[in-house]
């Protein structure tokens, strides 16, 4: 019987925390920035939020009724 590993869990953002320990790394390397955890979650779901609001006032992405729910993981 193979044991199969559990998919990274995805919160906010449909973000992982592997993904989100990756933007603080790109912050502190990039901007000399340190940010704790709760912190670089706000600010990487704010960049997605503009990164879609971008692409949908484009046409590039078609623009959602409902949008997306940025809420932060589980403390």
């Amino acid at each position: 019987m193979a044991i199969h590993p559990e998919p990274p869990q995805r919160f906010g953002a449909g973000l992982t925390e592997s993904e989100v320990r990756r933007f603080q790394d790109i912050l502190r390397e990039e901007c000399g920035l340190e940010v704790g955890m709760p912190e670089a979650w706000s600010r990487a779901i704010a960049l997605l939020s503009l990164v879609e609001m971008m692409l949908s006032r484009r046409g590039l992405i078609e623009q959602r009724d409902n949008p997306s729910e940025f809420a932060h993981p589980p403390s």
